[in-house]
């Protein structure tokens, strides 16, 4: 087998997300042209053409000069969409299990043995952590590990695209518990990381990786273990079937395929401990754990949609289009027709000939009905300006 292809992403000193190939360490990437910014697009042209994206890339690499990327430019590899794994596929995983949970006896034994592999939901891809960022770590948990697992990649077409390095971080204490406790034990802010690099799948034996992993503090290594793929329980093929068996397999899916390293049970993660997952030729996975914050998980209020100038005004501008059915919950209105952007929508009813106020002015009077939602512009409006008998007039009703 050739040596290994490498693909990563990273954002440039103007804050352009650029795309490149490597073998070797990665110390220097042949970056592609700027057109290119998403892999997906590039796997598309490669199938378009009829060829591998191996095949695309060797020559490039062979041809292209390199460049040095500075570590702190990386980011996560590929646009993930969802993050899954799978759990109890090692023996060091199946016994750990075993020998902490206080209830369920031979319940992961019984797993690891089964037909059926334990799967989970690990998150989407926007809650995934790339290379140097942050992991989180519950404040309900005092008992968090990393999980150390090779990581698939599958294309837009669920196949076996690539691998990479993942940390299914686990608020161990819970899931020891509780079985049932397994999805607040894997499901947290930041309890996955992915990165720093992809190793397409024809250059790459799964079965013939080494994983380490490490936990630094203050400078130091707290603990450090390894374990081969080779040791890993299911077939990778296997664990991917299962998953797309009742889950619609959405594009560029990750599966982590479980850990074969487990610290023992006086070791555990503390705010600002760095884990340090490497599995050659995909280089390093380094991130720093975090407590969560609680701003981190507070609920992000969706961007306005319209704007109302002044407290006065009976109309507000819309900051982008609004389509029929869209309901804007600041003002109790529900939107009526095509709102284009910068146009006006009707806050209140207006009768014909009532002002229509803008700016805490009036700019004009309905010259119809206008029902709250409604698209308010020059068919329903008729213009004050220059109309000073109008603006008299209303005045003196007023």
């Amino acid at each position: 087998m050739d040596d290994a292809i490498l693909l990563m992403r990273w954002r440039d000193d103007a804050g352009t997300v650029r795309l490149g190939a490597f073998t070797g360490t990665g110390e220097r990437v042949v970056p592609l042209g700027a057109e290119w910014t998403r892999w997906e697009a590039v796997q598309r042209q490669c199938r378009e053409r009829g060829e591998s994206l191996a095949a695309w890339l060797r020559p490039r690499l062979a041809s292209e000069p390199a460049v040095a990327v500075d570590p702190a430019q990386w980011i996560l590899p590929l646009e993930v969409t969802e993050v899954w794994a799978a759990g109890v596929t090692y023996e060091q995983s199946r016994d750990a299990r075993e020998a902490e949970t206080v209830s369920g006896h031979d319940i992961y034994a019984r797993v690891y043995d089964a037909p059926r592999p334990e799967l989970f939901w690990k998150g989407a891809g926007s809650h995934v952590a790339g290379p140097f960022e942050v992991i989180g770590l519950r404040p309900d948990a005092t008992w968090h590990v990393p999980e150390a697992e090779l990581t698939v990649i599958l294309d837009d077409q669920g196949d076996i695209w690539g691998y990479t390095i993942g940390n299914d971080v686990t608020a161990r204490d819970l899931e020891a518990e509780n079985p049932l406790y397994l999805p607040q034990a894997k499901l947290f802010y930041h309890s996955a990381a992915v990165g720093p690099a992809v190793a397409l799948a024809e250059t790459v034996d799964p079965y013939a990786l080494t994983i380490t992993c490490e936990i630094w503090r203050h400078q130091q290594c707290r603990w450090r273990a390894q374990v081969e793929t080779r040791r890993l329980r299911r077939r990778i093929e296997e664990l991917v079937a299962w998953l797309g068996r009742a889950w619609p397999l959405a594009p560029w899916t990750a599966v982590m395929t479980g850990t074969g390293l487990v610290p023992p049970d006086d070791v555990a993660l503390e705010d600002g401990d760095e884990v340090r997952i490497g599995i050659p030729p995909m280089g390093v996975l380094v991130n720093r754990a975090r407590r969560i914050d609680p701003s981190w998980v507070a609920v992000r209020k969706p961007p306005p949609r319209v704007v109302r100038i002044d407290p006065r005004d009976t109309v507000a501008v819309a900051l982008g289009a609004l389509e029929p059915g869209h309901w804007l919950s600041e003002f109790g209105v529900t939107v009526r027709d095509p709102i284009p952007f910068g146009h006006k929508v009707a806050l209140t009813t207006m009768a014909p000939g009532d002002p229509v106020i803008k700016y805490g002015a009036q700019i004009g009077v309905a010259s119809r009905a206008i029902e709250p939602g409604q698209h308010v512009h020059t068919h329903n409006v008729e213009s004050v300006r220059g109309r000073g008998d109008l603006v008299t007039e209303r005045s003196g009703e007023a």
